[in-house]
């Protein structure tokens, strides 16, 4: 036997060197743990996290669970940095377990890739080989006429900013053709601040009404759109009408929750991106972030519609069932605006003949990497949504 000069603790050990460690390096449990610790090891996380030392887990930290919730009276290590092997784990993905996991680093160990890409799953990670199979280069011979025409609704009166915001991301994002519905007043700011798109208005101070929709290829609805009377029953009216594929956020997926029978009318392949809270308004509270995204591609399987849960692991379902993880993205993006840019992004994409899921998958990944470029000039505190817009061109060019 080697001899050595490390000290050896055991567990059951009563004298381990609590107050006087620098760092703990956490490798009691990975992956395989299925039950909640107990006695001596679960007073041991204890410890450990009431020094405050910075941990380094090994795999997972231990007590926490790889691909379900963990009660919160659960004993879990609370990791500083957590070294993760060849793939993040569902648990890594949930805001829940972020005071669990702290930064998580992925480590290649070697396993087989073309293996594991091989292996039925219902969920995945959106990287950029994925997109890469999405997303393709023009061609020489190319004109506007091949890259569609989409359609925006809304920017009401004094919400003139997030229709902006939507169409611009949707002229920077590769539509041939970019038309706004809206207000007249917010149709002369749009006009002055960007040229290239083309406007259609309605009378009043309120979007009532549908422009004729057989020259769009997409549609999106909400961004700026209000909540009263008229705007719900212009909504409901897009609802039977629609022909192409629609994208409903913001105020859209408000007055969807205030009229709940509209879920079961959405035309199939509908795109809903919500963030958490409009998901609740519209879906229920949920006791855990498990089940929540449960209930999320539950929902996508029963109305046959995408939806886009927004966070910073963007949820991805679909009408078969199946849920992609974003990979990009940065606090940056925690800020009003991002999802009116978002809508943008997804609008064109549809409009370029994308169909559905992968016009989903690929304008999420799109628009965190353009924040992630963007955060490289720009602090996240500073960063706006119209900072994301401008640095859509690179990340276009990373990935197409």
């Amino acid at each position: 036997m080697q001899k050595t000069s490390v000290k050896i603790f055991y567990l059951t050990d009563a004298n381990l060197p609590f107050k006087n460690t620098t760092f703990w390096v956490d490798a009691i449990f990975g992956t395989g743990l299925n039950k909640a610790v107990e006695k001596n090891i679960a007073d041991l996380i204890h410890q450990v996290n009431s020094t405050r030392t910075p941990v380094i887990s090994i795999d997972l930290p231990s007590g926490l669970f790889a691909d379900k919730h963990t009660p919160t009276n659960v004993a879990v290590i609370h990791a500083s940095t957590t070294l993760t092997f060849q793939r993040l784990k569902r648990s890594m993905l949930y805001a829940e377990n972020a005071h669990r996991i702290g930064e998580v680093k992925v480590l290649d160990i070697g396993l087989d890739e073309h293996y594991m890409e091989s292996l039925p799953t219902t969920q995945e990670l959106v990287d950029r080989s994925l997109i890469n199979k999405i997303l393709k280069p023009r061609k020489r011979f190319s004109h506007k006429g091949n890259f569609g025409h989409a359609l925006l609704i809304g920017g009401s009166y004094g919400k003139a900013g997030a229709i902006i915001l939507s169409a611009k991301a949707c002229v920077k994002s590769g539509a041939g053709l970019t038309t706004v519905h809206t207000v007249k007043t917010t149709g002369a700011t749009l006009q002055s601040a960007i040229p290239e798109a083309m406007l259609s208005t309605c009378e009043g101070d309120k979007v009532c009404d549908l422009p004729d929709l057989a020259p769009y290829n997409a549609i999106a609805a909400g961004p700026g759109l209000g909540i009263n009377e008229q705007t719900s029953s212009m909504l409901k009216l897009l609802l039977q009408k629609a022909k192409k594929t629609l994208v409903l956020d913001a105020d859209a997926l408000n007055i969807i929750s205030q009229n709940k029978n509209l879920i079961d009318n959405l035309p199939e392949n509908t795109i809903l991106t919500p963030h958490k809270k409009e998901f609740e308004r519209l879906f229920g509270t949920f006791e855990n972030d498990f089940q929540r995204n449960d209930f999320q591609i539950a929902a996508s399987v029963k109305h046959k519609i995408i939806i886009v849960l927004k966070g910073a692991y963007t949820s991805i379902s679909t009408p078969e069932g199946k849920c992609f993880f974003n990979t990009t993205g940065n606090a940056g993006l925690a800020k009003g605006g991002s999802g009116d840019t978002l809508t943008g992004i997804i609008t064109a994409l549809l409009a370029q003949g994308l169909n559905a899921t992968d016009a989903a998958i690929a304008a999420v990944y799109i628009h965190g990497l353009a924040a992630d470029c963007a955060v490289k000039k720009i602090h996240p505190y500073s960063l706006t949504a119209s900072d994301v817009t401008e640095f859509l061109s690179e990340a276009f060019i990373q990935t197409v």
